[in-house]
């Protein structure tokens, strides 16, 4: 009878595990890029003033690899060391050469979330890399449940960022706001690093995500993966 109440009380510690706090993610910071995506906020907020809130700040501009639920310092520490490993697994994918990443042309889900697309061809490299990071953090037996099929888009608008929006009736955002970049070229962006965030703790003082860890991956790695 213990062993059954412990194996309930087991299972019932580990659902609330579900809401992810922590992603792992390829920050974007190239001017051109975080230019573009601001002109387009700019546009979208002088038709739609209501929308400020669902804009999400530049600093923050990142392409998700995983979403992650590390539940205790030991699961952080492994997470790091999970994201640690990886290095090796994606500069044996890179090869030495670097992999640009284009991005051109705005795309949506559900008329809710908006952002830049990612050149097709560029994808199958990532995805690849996005991978290998995906079985570092199974083998340290992570868990990233939370985390949907790898599709690189820069999200820089988001419904669910404005509740209060929804409650009046705001549930789509017309193509029309943006149609004006719907087609445009935004920039390319060196793939160089790669962050595991935190998505509860403090933001850095740059506005970006607090990082438990980064990697330096492609040509640039030669000076060493820094840790905070």
């Amino acid at each position: 009878e213990d062993q059954k109440e412990d194996l309930v009380q087991e299972v019932s510690k580990k659902r609330p595990q579900e809401t992810p706090n922590y992603f792992v993610a390829i920050p974007i910071t190239d001017d051109q890029i975080l230019d573009r995506i601001e002109d387009v906020q700019e546009l979208i907020f002088t038709k739609e003033p209501d929308l400020l809130r669902a804009l999400l700040p530049v600093q923050t501009m990142h392409l998700t690899i995983i979403v992650a639920h590390l539940g205790t310092e030991e699961e952080v520490k492994k997470a790091v060391l999970a994201l640690k490993q990886s290095k090796t697994k994606v500069e044996a994918i890179l090869q030495g050469k670097d992999l640009n990443m284009t991005f051109h042309g705005i795309g949506q889900f559900n008329n809710q979330v908006i952002y830049v697309k990612m050149s097709e061809k560029d994808q199958k490299m990532l995805s690849r890399i996005a991978e290998a990071v995906e079985e570092c953090f199974i083998e340290m037996n992570l868990d990233i449940s939370g985390s949907k099929d790898f599709k690189p888009h820069l999200t820089f608008l988001k419904l669910s960022k404005a509740p209060r929006l929804k409650r009046r009736g705001f549930r789509k955002i017309c193509s029309d706001l943006y149609k004006e970049y719907e087609d445009s070229y935004f920039g390319t962006e060196v793939f160089s690093q790669i962050d595991l965030c935190a998505m509860r703790k403090k933001k850095q003082e740059s506005g970006y995500y607090y990082c438990e860890c980064s990697i330096n991956v492609g040509s640039s790695s030669t000076e060493e993966s820094k840790e905070q």
